[in-house]
């Protein structure tokens, strides 16, 4: 936690530990969706089958980037763009990054 306040700030640190406990509490990303702060999304590119949320909602410079997990323990590959809830049984969270604020 400390680490995180240093290089995120402590109002995104506490974020991303708040997102990282309901997470590991919610039955799906569809409840963490349902909260729409979090805003769980698609990337595409080179970021294909990876999904980000944001950490302390839009306004936020940081999101959390993960990958879903099927029964085998394998990345799921999601070309069809199914429902996100449907298609996995866990996530591995891959990194947290800075967004550049494109949309301003």
């Amino acid at each position: 936690m400390k680490k995180s306040r240093k290089e995120l700030g402590a109002r995104t640190a506490e974020a991303l530990f708040g997102l990282i406990n309901l997470l590991e509490s919610s039955a799906s990303l569809e409840d963490i969706n349902a909260l729409r702060i979090y805003k769980v999304h698609k990337l595409t590119g080179n970021r294909n089958n990876h999904y980000a949320l944001d950490i302390d909602g839009r306004a936020s410079s940081y999101r959390l980037i993960i990958q879903p997990i099927d029964l085998d323990n394998e990345v799921v590959i999601n070309r069809e763009n199914l429902n996100i809830q449907l298609f996995y049984s866990s996530i591995n969270i891959v990194r947290v990054e800075e967004v550049s604020k494109h949309y301003a």
